[in-house]
């Protein structure tokens, strides 16, 4: 491989200013001629000067990083793309990394935020030790913004409107008529979970629906946690009709889980989840869930980070509404006859 110092050795100058050159320094004051003698070697010897090296030294490293938790989680999917989408606009590139207990990728973002490597982070906040790890080191050197749940000084904290979501989960199923109504979800710890569980318990209260505060069984968002959630909570409550799960992996665990104990969805049992993928198009019989803005979600974080430095705030993001995707998972409870 050609070296910078190989360039300035042909061309009888220093590697400072070959790399002035490469670079499109206006202000370096050399001769027109040897600006041209150095452009020229490096087309001839087919020097290619290091761009990471180069975006560590620079204010301006060209490049934001996304952190999730489980970066196979189909929903993350729409969150990355209209991430990558704001930041091709804005001439950046999106470093997708992970965040789950301690490893080597969350480990190697801290070190590009020390280093200068990245102009900003977002982070997919799952309330561990690590998120707080790398909002401390982002908040001190680059604009952090944190989805859904988090708080940290000078982070901005973007989020849905997940209680409305929750509410109009349980809204559709208490028009189909059902009045037993079951919720799982995460840990009330984590604030998009406790909206979304608050939304159930709302939805009940404006339709004088009498509230269970029992019938609720907390399942991360995994099919094994969806599955296991909904069986344990059928097993304490069996007279439940329908359930609301508060992410569509969990519901699709669940889902899963009804088919096995010889369930016919939704004859005999109606589901809902919040958040869409392409799986619950596909699973069946099909999961209905409220669709909620994700690609906008992604957009909106970028824009955020790319206007400077951020502050401690939270960004409602309420002007793309949720909607209801009629699938193949509700119909009236068993002993209604409708």
């Amino acid at each position: 491989m050609v070296t910078n110092s190989q360039i300035a050795k042909a061309a009888g100058v220093s590697p400072a200013v070959v790399s002035r050159i490469v670079n499109g320094d206006k202000t370096l004051r050399v001769s027109e001629e040897t600006r041209k003698r150095v452009l020229e070697l490096v087309e001839e010897m087919g020097y290619a000067p290091n761009a990471a090296a180069r975006s560590l030294r620079s204010a301006k490293a060209g490049m934001i990083a996304l952190v999730v938790h489980d970066v196979t989680n189909p929903v993350y999917a729409e969150i990355i793309s209209g991430a990558q989408h704001a930041a091709a606009a804005h001439g950046k590139a999106v470093l997708l990394g992970e965040a789950s207990g301690e490893t080597d990728g969350a480990k190697r973002i801290e070190e590009l935020i020390a280093g200068n490597g990245i102009d900003g982070l977002i982070l997919q906040g799952a309330g561990t030790a690590m998120d707080k790890a790398l909002a401390r080191a982002a908040q001190r050197s680059v604009p952090t913004v944190l989805l859904q749940s988090g708080k940290a000084r000078n982070a901005t904290l973007l989020r849905l409107d997940d209680e409305a979501a929750g509410r109009l989960a349980t809204q559709r199923l208490i028009v189909a008529g059902h009045r037993k109504i079951g919720f799982l979800g995460a840990d009330d710890s984590l604030q998009f979970a406790r909206f979304r569980r608050q939304g159930w318990r709302l939805a009940h209260e404006a339709n004088d629906i009498p509230f269970d505060p029992e019938a609720t069984e907390h399942a991360a968002s995994t099919f094994r946690e969806g599955a296991e959630a909904i069986a344990a909570l059928l097993d304490r409550q069996p007279d439940l009709t329908a359930v609301v799960a508060a992410n569509v992996i969990t519901a699709i665990g669940a889902l899963s889980k009804l088919l096995d104990r010889g369930f016919n969805v939704p004859r005999d049992f109606s589901v809902i989840g919040i958040q869409d993928a392409e799986i619950a198009a596909v699973f069946r019989p099909a999961l209905t869930v409220v669709q909620m803005p994700l690609h906008a979600l992604g957009e909106k974080a970028v824009n955020v980070v790319c206007q400077g430095k951020t502050k401690s705030t939270e960004i409602l993001l309420n002007d793309s509404a949720l909607s209801i995707v009629d699938r193949s998972t509700i119909a009236p409870p068993p002993d209604t006859g409708l």
